[in-house]
């Protein structure tokens, strides 16, 4: 027996033996490492060693990919048509329609191994609340949120809401207030033209109890992207299609490997690296369509509810401040990326670079963003300790004044067009004003920030990056008990190692 095979066996065993782990968890697990028994797909010499030093990332999505990382099924085809695979008819009842949507969602595939994205929840249910008592479409919301939580125990599974005030929508909102799951994550498309104070106030209210919704730039996103929806973190995909894959660059990484001046760091290592993940990518997404097959065996595109032309890559940094703070003291300056006009510039100047490289190279099945990739600020994973997700400010560097904050991280917004957010922690009393917040949230959008996610010191659910946990879950975690959803592991190991819970708190 060689010994590859021999420490695979040992990888294998190990997940089976480990009582930790639930069963879903270890057949998720399991799958990875049968699929990364397989060859990688076939790359060139300087992208592999890009990959293996740590430059460019595939957030280990496996060897062999056989479904895109995130789908986002036309659910609204889905209540008006039915669908012919699961054998449901267009639901005519409120029980229909919920129980339908939670069947449904059992069948969307994911990197995580269930739905990332749950649709407009608020104008899927909408006819049906309207047709009902209110106490009967109360009861209907409790259990369809509960429902999600239960079949779905992962904390990347996301609901999207608004920018239209409903019913439907306020009952969501109310009852997951009154939940506190971790699970949906929950973003609401806002626009201050299209969605009233009330509904606004409430999503205020509520994301200084649960850390949810996330505040989303429904005039952005509409612009850049036409029809979309919020998936996983803070991901925005177009409807009806999704993102093959998700490659990373770890502008960090890149910067302390690479002690040239910034003109050679500019026009020659940038370039070179943006084509390298291109080619990542598209290995990647050439292999799923291929390869695998995946859209030509989905009952999701055969039936219409995902078309491979509503489909991209996602592709984007992080680690930017870091990389900013290490090209500041090559130069001889103290200012620090998030606190100093110069190292914010420059900051800005790395990510244009970096977006124009990346524009400049066809996405293969890349036709849902014009046949190029789209641009992500990716949200950081558990094992990143060195670099902070996207471009966002480190922990404990962040300005002392929330205006500072809004105005250092408003600029990085407007290329990312499949997604970027910035969390910022306010202090309990600010529940008893919130209409101060609301116009938080509108110059913030009116400064072009895409999403804005908000969260109140010493809540039980805390944001991780897009993600969010309970406290009681980590701290079982800790303890190694057995627990439904893997995001409560990631959690509990970003609150270890990255002072996730040392944020700056504004009053």
């Amino acid at each position: 027996m060689s010994d590859s095979i021999a420490a695979k066996q040992r990888e294998i065993g190990k997940i089976i033996a480990d009582r930790s782990l639930p069963y879903h968890q270890k057949q998720y697990l399991l799958a990875l490492a049968a699929e990364n028994l397989l060859p990688y797909p076939q790359l060139s010499p300087a992208a592999r060693d890009f990959m293996e030093r740590g430059i460019i990332h595939d957030l280990d999505e496996g060897h062999a990919p056989y479904r895109p990382r995130y789908i986002l099924p036309d659910y609204a085809k889905f209540m008006a048509n039915g669908c012919t695979y699961l054998e449901l008819g267009p639901p005519g009842n409120i029980m229909e329609a919920v129980q339908s949507l939670l069947l449904f969602y059992a069948y969307v595939p994911s990197i995580t191994g269930y739905p990332v994205y749950l649709g407009d929840g608020d104008s899927l249910l909408e006819p049906f609340v309207a047709a009902v008592p209110t106490k009967e479409a109360e009861a209907w919301i409790k259990w369809y949120l509960i429902g999600v939580d239960r079949l779905c125990p992962s904390a990347f599974t996301h609901l999207n809401i608004g920018p239209q005030e409903t019913a439907t929508g306020r009952l969501l909102l109310q009852t997951d207030m009154r939940l506190k799951q971790a699970v949906p994550n929950i973003s609401l498309k806002y626009d201050p033209t299209v969605t009233g104070d009330g509904l606004a106030l409430l999503a205020a209210a509520s994301a200084l109890t649960t850390g949810k919704p996330h505040f989303c730039n429904h005039r952005l996103f509409t612009s850049d992207l036409g029809e979309y929806g919020i998936a996983s973190c803070y991901n925005s995909l177009p409807l009806g299609g999704g993102s093959h894959t998700l490659v990373r660059i770890n502008v960090r990484q890149l910067v302390l490997e690479h002690e040239v001046p910034l003109e050679m760091l500019l026009d020659e290592i940038i370039p070179q690296t943006a084509a390298l993940a291109v080619e990542i990518a598209n290995a990647r997404a050439r292999f799923l369509v291929e390869e695998a097959g995946f859209f030509d065996t989905s009952f999701l595109a055969r039936e219409g509810f995902i078309s491979i032309d509503r489909f991209t890559t996602m592709v984007g940094p992080f680690g930017v401040a870091e990389a900013v703070n290490l090209l500041m003291e090559r130069q001889g300056l103290t200012g620090k990326y998030g606190t100093d006009a110069t190292a914010n510039q420059l900051g800005y100047l790395l990510v244009e670079r970096l977006y124009t490289e990346l524009m400049g190279h066809e996405g293969l099945y890349c036709q849902g963003t014009g046949g190029r990739m789209a641009f992500h600020a990716q949200s950081g994973i558990s094992a990143d300790i060195d670099e902070t997700p996207g471009t966002r400010i480190p922990i404990g560097s962040e300005p002392t004044e929330l205006f500072d904050h809004i105005q250092a991280v408003a600029p990085q917004h407007r290329r990312f067009n499949a997604g970027i957010s910035d969390i910022l922690v306010l202090e309990l009393t600010a529940r008893d004003n919130l209409p101060g917040v609301l116009n938080i949230i509108k110059g913030a959008m009116a400064a072009d920030m895409r999403t804005i996610t908000l969260h109140a010191s010493n809540s039980e659910l805390v944001r991780i990056t897009g993600y969010l946990v309970r406290k009681t879950e980590v701290e079982a975690c800790n303890n190694r008990q057995e627990l439904r959803s893997t995001s409560s592991v990631f959690g509990a190991e970003a609150i270890a190692k990255q002072r996730t819970l040392e944020r700056r708190i504004y009053r």
